[in-house]
Protein backbone atom coordinates (compact mmCIF):
# COMPACT_ATOMS: atom_id res chain seq x y z
CA UNK A 1 0.00 0.00 0.00
CA UNK A 2 1.35 3.40 -1.45
CA UNK A 3 1.47 5.87 2.17
CA UNK A 4 -0.90 9.02 1.67
CA UNK A 5 -0.64 11.53 3.78
CA UNK A 6 -3.16 13.63 5.04
CA UNK A 7 -3.35 16.91 6.52
CA UNK A 8 -6.90 17.44 7.79
CA UNK A 9 -7.61 21.04 8.88
CA UNK A 10 -11.00 22.07 10.07
CA UNK A 11 -12.20 25.87 11.01
CA UNK A 12 -15.52 25.47 13.06
CA UNK A 13 -18.29 27.11 13.62
CA UNK A 14 -18.94 31.37 13.95
CA UNK A 15 -21.11 32.28 17.05
CA UNK A 16 -24.88 31.82 16.67
CA UNK A 17 -25.52 32.24 20.39
CA UNK A 18 -25.18 35.01 23.09
CA UNK A 19 -21.99 35.57 24.89
CA UNK A 20 -20.99 32.01 25.96
CA UNK A 21 -20.79 31.17 22.21
CA UNK A 22 -16.96 31.52 22.11
CA UNK A 23 -17.00 28.74 25.20
CA UNK A 24 -19.71 26.52 23.13
CA UNK A 25 -18.05 26.88 20.04
CA UNK A 26 -14.55 26.01 21.40
CA UNK A 27 -15.36 22.75 23.35
CA UNK A 28 -17.14 21.99 20.42
CA UNK A 29 -13.82 22.09 18.12
CA UNK A 30 -12.22 19.79 21.18
CA UNK A 31 -15.15 16.98 20.77
CA UNK A 32 -15.12 16.66 16.98
CA UNK A 33 -10.91 16.19 17.68
CA UNK A 34 -11.67 12.88 18.58
CA UNK A 35 -10.27 10.43 16.04
CA UNK A 36 -13.95 8.68 15.74
CA UNK A 37 -15.63 11.62 14.72
CA UNK A 38 -13.20 13.25 12.44
CA UNK A 39 -12.77 9.14 11.18
CA UNK A 40 -16.68 9.32 10.58
CA UNK A 41 -16.06 12.62 8.46
CA UNK A 42 -13.71 11.32 6.27
CA UNK A 43 -15.60 7.83 5.42
CA UNK A 44 -18.34 9.85 4.57
CA UNK A 45 -16.90 12.35 2.16
CA UNK A 46 -13.68 11.37 1.12
CA UNK A 47 -13.54 8.77 -2.05
CA UNK A 48 -9.99 7.81 -0.94
CA UNK A 49 -11.58 5.96 2.45
CA UNK A 50 -15.21 4.62 1.20
CA UNK A 51 -13.39 1.42 1.34
CA UNK A 52 -11.78 1.96 4.41
CA UNK A 53 -13.36 0.76 7.67
CA UNK A 54 -14.26 3.73 10.62
CA UNK A 55 -11.83 1.69 13.12
CA UNK A 56 -9.21 1.66 10.30
CA UNK A 57 -9.27 5.07 9.43
CA UNK A 58 -9.25 6.07 13.18
CA UNK A 59 -6.62 3.42 14.63
CA UNK A 60 -4.70 3.52 11.48
CA UNK A 61 -4.90 5.94 9.05
CA UNK A 62 -5.17 9.05 11.66
CA UNK A 63 -1.48 9.62 12.43
CA UNK A 64 -0.28 11.49 15.60
CA UNK A 65 -3.10 14.10 17.93
CA UNK A 66 -5.45 16.52 15.92
CA UNK A 67 -4.51 19.94 16.85
CA UNK A 68 -7.25 22.29 18.05
CA UNK A 69 -6.82 26.02 16.67
CA UNK A 70 -2.67 26.32 15.50
CA UNK A 71 -2.21 26.45 11.79
CA UNK A 72 -1.74 29.39 9.70
CA UNK A 73 -3.42 30.38 6.97
CA UNK A 74 -2.42 33.78 5.08
CA UNK A 75 0.49 34.21 3.28
CA UNK A 76 4.33 33.71 4.60
CA UNK A 77 2.84 32.05 7.73
CA UNK A 78 1.28 28.35 6.86
CA UNK A 79 4.72 26.83 5.71
CA UNK A 80 6.47 27.89 8.29
CA UNK A 81 5.56 25.83 10.70
CA UNK A 82 7.30 21.90 10.72
CA UNK A 83 6.35 19.22 8.91
CA UNK A 84 5.40 17.02 11.22
CA UNK A 85 1.97 17.42 12.86
CA UNK A 86 2.96 17.34 16.45
CA UNK A 87 5.14 20.74 15.98
CA UNK A 88 2.24 22.44 13.89
CA UNK A 89 0.63 25.76 15.02
CA UNK A 90 -3.05 26.25 13.64
CA UNK A 91 -3.34 30.19 13.59
CA UNK A 92 -2.97 32.26 10.76
CA UNK A 93 -2.34 35.88 10.04
CA UNK A 94 -1.88 38.49 7.27
CA UNK A 95 -1.40 42.71 7.59
CA UNK A 96 -4.30 44.74 9.10
CA UNK A 97 -6.66 41.09 9.06
CA UNK A 98 -5.31 39.50 12.49
CA UNK A 99 -4.97 36.06 12.95
CA UNK A 100 -6.93 33.47 11.08
CA UNK A 101 -7.11 29.61 12.38
CA UNK A 102 -7.46 26.33 11.42
CA UNK A 103 -9.24 24.67 14.37
CA UNK A 104 -8.31 21.14 13.55
CA UNK A 105 -5.29 19.86 12.05
CA UNK A 106 -4.02 16.07 11.50
CA UNK A 107 -2.27 13.78 9.37
CA UNK A 108 -3.43 10.36 7.77
CA UNK A 109 -2.28 7.69 5.25
CA UNK A 110 -5.37 7.01 2.75
CA UNK A 111 -4.96 3.44 1.06
CA UNK A 112 -4.18 2.46 -2.34
CA UNK A 113 -2.85 5.97 -3.46
CA UNK A 114 -0.34 8.47 -2.63
CA UNK A 115 -1.87 11.88 -2.29
CA UNK A 116 -2.23 13.97 0.61
CA UNK A 117 -5.04 15.82 1.48
CA UNK A 118 -6.35 19.04 3.87
CA UNK A 119 -9.54 18.99 5.27
CA UNK A 120 -11.59 22.02 6.47
CA UNK A 121 -15.14 22.67 8.15
CA UNK A 122 -16.81 25.57 9.85
CA UNK A 123 -20.27 26.87 10.68
CA UNK A 124 -21.95 29.20 9.51
CA UNK A 125 -23.01 30.51 6.24
CA UNK A 126 -25.37 33.65 6.06
CA UNK A 127 -23.77 36.12 4.31
CA UNK A 128 -25.91 38.34 6.32
CA UNK A 129 -23.96 37.16 9.79
CA UNK A 130 -20.29 36.71 7.96
CA UNK A 131 -20.51 39.89 5.92
CA UNK A 132 -19.30 38.00 2.81
CA UNK A 133 -20.31 34.30 0.65
CA UNK A 134 -18.95 31.21 2.73
CA UNK A 135 -17.86 29.67 -0.54
CA UNK A 136 -15.45 32.17 -1.73
CA UNK A 137 -13.79 32.13 1.98
CA UNK A 138 -13.76 28.11 1.37
CA UNK A 139 -12.03 28.30 -2.29
CA UNK A 140 -9.28 31.35 -0.84
CA UNK A 141 -8.74 28.70 2.24
CA UNK A 142 -8.01 25.31 -0.27
CA UNK A 143 -5.94 27.68 -2.45
CA UNK A 144 -3.61 28.62 0.92
CA UNK A 145 -3.81 25.07 1.57
CA UNK A 146 -2.28 24.37 -1.58
CA UNK A 147 0.37 26.86 -2.37
CA UNK A 148 1.47 26.61 1.61
CA UNK A 149 2.89 23.19 0.83
CA UNK A 150 5.39 24.75 -1.35
CA UNK A 151 8.88 24.28 0.93
CA UNK A 152 6.98 22.03 3.59
CA UNK A 153 5.56 19.12 1.31
CA UNK A 154 7.67 19.96 -1.50
CA UNK A 155 10.98 21.99 -2.59
CA UNK A 156 11.74 24.46 -5.46
CA UNK A 157 10.21 23.36 -8.50
CA UNK A 158 8.74 19.76 -7.25
CA UNK A 159 5.77 20.37 -8.50
CA UNK A 160 4.62 16.56 -8.86
CA UNK A 161 5.25 16.56 -4.93
CA UNK A 162 1.86 18.55 -4.80
CA UNK A 163 -0.66 17.12 -2.58
CA UNK A 164 -4.65 16.97 -2.84
CA UNK A 165 -6.40 18.96 -0.44
CA UNK A 166 -9.93 18.45 0.40
CA UNK A 167 -11.32 21.77 2.85
CA UNK A 168 -14.62 20.54 4.40
CA UNK A 169 -16.94 23.47 6.07
CA UNK A 170 -19.70 22.45 8.31
CA UNK A 171 -22.38 24.88 8.68
CA UNK A 172 -25.13 24.72 11.16
CA UNK A 173 -27.97 26.63 9.49
CA UNK A 174 -29.03 25.03 6.21
CA UNK A 175 -30.56 28.06 3.73
CA UNK A 176 -33.54 26.24 2.61
CA UNK A 177 -34.14 24.31 5.77
CA UNK A 178 -32.77 20.83 4.79
CA UNK A 179 -29.28 18.85 5.51
CA UNK A 180 -27.30 18.67 1.94
CA UNK A 181 -23.46 17.57 1.07
CA UNK A 182 -21.82 19.22 -1.59
CA UNK A 183 -19.25 18.70 -3.34
CA UNK A 184 -16.79 21.24 -5.61
CA UNK A 185 -14.20 20.28 -7.94
CA UNK A 186 -11.45 21.25 -10.45
CA UNK A 187 -12.89 19.22 -14.06
CA UNK A 188 -11.35 18.84 -17.13
CA UNK A 189 -13.26 20.42 -20.34
CA UNK A 190 -12.92 19.83 -24.30
CA UNK A 191 -13.25 23.25 -26.09
CA UNK A 192 -11.40 22.31 -29.06
CA UNK A 193 -10.43 18.33 -30.07
CA UNK A 194 -9.98 16.48 -27.60
CA UNK A 195 -7.12 15.65 -24.89
CA UNK A 196 -7.05 13.73 -21.52
CA UNK A 197 -4.81 15.25 -19.24
CA UNK A 198 -4.49 12.35 -15.84
CA UNK A 199 -7.10 13.37 -13.51
CA UNK A 200 -4.08 13.09 -10.72
CA UNK A 201 -2.53 16.09 -12.22
CA UNK A 202 -5.25 18.72 -11.91
CA UNK A 203 -8.19 17.09 -9.15
CA UNK A 204 -6.29 18.99 -6.20
CA UNK A 205 -8.55 21.11 -4.59
CA UNK A 206 -12.10 19.69 -2.91
CA UNK A 207 -14.25 21.69 -1.25
CA UNK A 208 -17.51 19.72 0.69
CA UNK A 209 -20.13 21.75 1.93
CA UNK A 210 -22.02 20.12 4.92
CA UNK A 211 -25.00 21.87 5.76
CA UNK A 212 -27.08 20.51 8.47
CA UNK A 213 -31.05 21.16 8.25
CA UNK A 214 -33.81 21.50 11.25
CA UNK A 215 -35.45 18.22 10.39
CA UNK A 216 -33.60 15.13 11.29
CA UNK A 217 -32.23 13.16 9.06
CA UNK A 218 -31.05 9.53 8.83
CA UNK A 219 -27.91 9.67 6.80
CA UNK A 220 -25.33 8.48 8.91
CA UNK A 221 -22.70 11.28 8.90
CA UNK A 222 -25.70 14.16 9.48
CA UNK A 223 -27.71 12.59 11.96
CA UNK A 224 -24.83 12.15 13.63
CA UNK A 225 -23.61 15.64 13.72
CA UNK A 226 -27.23 16.73 14.38
CA UNK A 227 -27.64 15.00 17.77
CA UNK A 228 -23.78 16.64 18.31
CA UNK A 229 -24.00 20.15 17.66
CA UNK A 230 -27.82 21.04 16.46
CA UNK A 231 -30.22 18.89 18.51
CA UNK A 232 -30.78 21.25 21.61
CA UNK A 233 -33.30 18.88 23.11
CA UNK A 234 -31.33 15.74 23.48
CA UNK A 235 -29.94 15.26 27.16
CA UNK A 236 -25.82 14.48 27.49
CA UNK A 237 -27.59 11.19 28.17
CA UNK A 238 -29.44 10.70 25.13
CA UNK A 239 -25.96 12.28 23.20
CA UNK A 240 -23.98 9.46 24.95
CA UNK A 241 -26.32 6.57 24.61
CA UNK A 242 -26.56 7.54 20.73
CA UNK A 243 -22.53 7.70 20.36
CA UNK A 244 -22.38 4.00 21.88
CA UNK A 245 -25.12 2.24 20.38
CA UNK A 246 -25.27 3.57 17.02
CA UNK A 247 -21.65 4.62 16.14
CA UNK A 248 -19.95 2.48 18.46
CA UNK A 249 -18.12 5.47 20.07
CA UNK A 250 -16.83 4.87 23.71
CA UNK A 251 -16.77 8.37 25.05
CA UNK A 252 -13.63 9.47 27.11
CA UNK A 253 -13.35 11.43 29.82
CA UNK A 254 -11.64 14.18 27.84
CA UNK A 255 -15.17 14.03 25.83
CA UNK A 256 -17.56 13.69 28.08
CA UNK A 257 -16.43 17.03 30.02
CA UNK A 258 -16.36 18.46 26.25
CA UNK A 259 -20.09 17.13 26.10
CA UNK A 260 -21.22 18.29 29.17
CA UNK A 261 -19.73 21.87 28.96
CA UNK A 262 -21.35 22.05 25.49
CA UNK A 263 -24.50 21.27 27.13
CA UNK A 264 -24.51 23.45 29.84
CA UNK A 265 -23.55 26.17 28.09
CA UNK A 266 -26.27 25.53 25.19
CA UNK A 267 -29.08 25.45 27.98
CA UNK A 268 -27.26 29.02 29.62
CA UNK A 269 -27.15 30.88 26.18
CA UNK A 270 -30.80 29.96 25.32
CA UNK A 271 -32.08 31.15 28.89
CA UNK A 272 -29.84 34.04 28.50
CA UNK A 273 -31.37 34.36 25.12
CA UNK A 274 -35.15 33.80 26.17
CA UNK A 275 -34.56 35.97 29.55
CA UNK A 276 -33.11 38.70 27.25
CA UNK A 277 -36.10 38.61 24.31
CA UNK A 278 -38.90 38.54 27.51
CA UNK A 279 -37.49 41.36 28.91
CA UNK A 280 -37.24 43.45 26.13
CA UNK A 281 -40.52 42.11 25.19
CA UNK A 282 -42.34 43.58 28.32
CA UNK A 283 -40.40 46.63 27.61
CA UNK A 284 -41.65 47.09 24.41
CA UNK A 285 -45.27 45.67 26.00
CA UNK A 286 -45.09 48.46 28.11
CA UNK A 287 -44.68 51.09 25.57
CA UNK A 288 -46.93 50.22 23.45
CA UNK A 289 -49.47 49.18 25.68
CA UNK A 290 -49.74 53.09 27.79
CA UNK A 291 -49.78 54.55 23.77
CA UNK A 292 -52.05 51.95 22.05
CA UNK A 293 -54.00 49.73 24.87
CA UNK A 294 -52.29 47.50 27.07
CA UNK A 295 -53.71 44.31 25.11
CA UNK A 296 -52.31 45.35 21.83
CA UNK A 297 -48.99 46.67 23.29
CA UNK A 298 -48.43 43.02 24.62
CA UNK A 299 -48.94 41.32 21.91
CA UNK A 300 -46.79 43.22 20.10
CA UNK A 301 -43.69 42.66 22.34
CA UNK A 302 -44.28 38.99 22.49
CA UNK A 303 -44.47 39.09 18.35
CA UNK A 304 -41.44 40.96 18.60
CA UNK A 305 -39.42 38.57 21.31
CA UNK A 306 -40.44 35.92 19.13
CA UNK A 307 -39.26 37.15 16.52
CA UNK A 308 -35.65 37.89 18.26
CA UNK A 309 -35.77 34.34 19.79
CA UNK A 310 -35.70 32.65 16.25
CA UNK A 311 -33.41 35.02 15.09
CA UNK A 312 -30.99 33.46 17.51
CA UNK A 313 -31.24 29.99 16.32
CA UNK A 314 -34.25 28.68 18.74
CA UNK A 315 -36.62 26.08 17.88
CA UNK A 316 -40.55 27.29 17.42
CA UNK A 317 -41.33 25.13 20.37
CA UNK A 318 -39.05 27.28 23.12
CA UNK A 319 -40.48 30.01 21.27
CA UNK A 320 -43.46 29.32 21.86
CA UNK A 321 -42.93 28.34 25.72
CA UNK A 322 -40.89 31.03 26.22
CA UNK A 323 -43.54 33.57 25.18
CA UNK A 324 -46.85 31.76 25.60
CA UNK A 325 -47.67 32.56 22.04
CA UNK A 326 -49.75 29.52 20.52
CA UNK A 327 -47.50 27.21 18.30
CA UNK A 328 -49.31 28.60 15.32
CA UNK A 329 -48.60 32.11 15.52
CA UNK A 330 -44.95 31.11 16.27
CA UNK A 331 -45.23 29.34 12.71
CA UNK A 332 -46.27 32.16 11.24
CA UNK A 333 -43.70 34.96 12.31
CA UNK A 334 -41.04 32.15 11.80
CA UNK A 335 -42.20 32.01 8.17
CA UNK A 336 -42.39 35.47 8.32
CA UNK A 337 -38.76 35.76 9.19
CA UNK A 338 -37.64 33.18 6.42
CA UNK A 339 -39.23 35.26 3.50
CA UNK A 340 -37.28 38.33 5.20
CA UNK A 341 -34.00 36.73 5.03
CA UNK A 342 -34.31 35.44 1.22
Amino acid sequence: MTEQRFIITENMMDSLYGSDNAKYDQHAKHLLSSRKLLAELVKKVVPEFQDASIDDIAEKYIEGTPLVGSIPVAPGLTNTVPSKISGDRNEDGAPKEGYITYDILFHARAPGTGESMNVEAQRSQKESTLGYHLMKRAVFYACRLISSQKEREFEGKDYNSIKKIYSIWLCMDSPNRDSYINRYRLEEKHLLHRYDEPQENYDLVNIVLISLGEKADKDRLIHLLQVLFTESHQTFDSKRNILKKEYHIEMTPEMEQEMSTMCNLSLNISEEALNRGLAQGRKEGRAEGRAEGRTEGRLAGLNETALRLLSMGLSVEDVSKGTSLPLETVEEIKKQLIEKNK
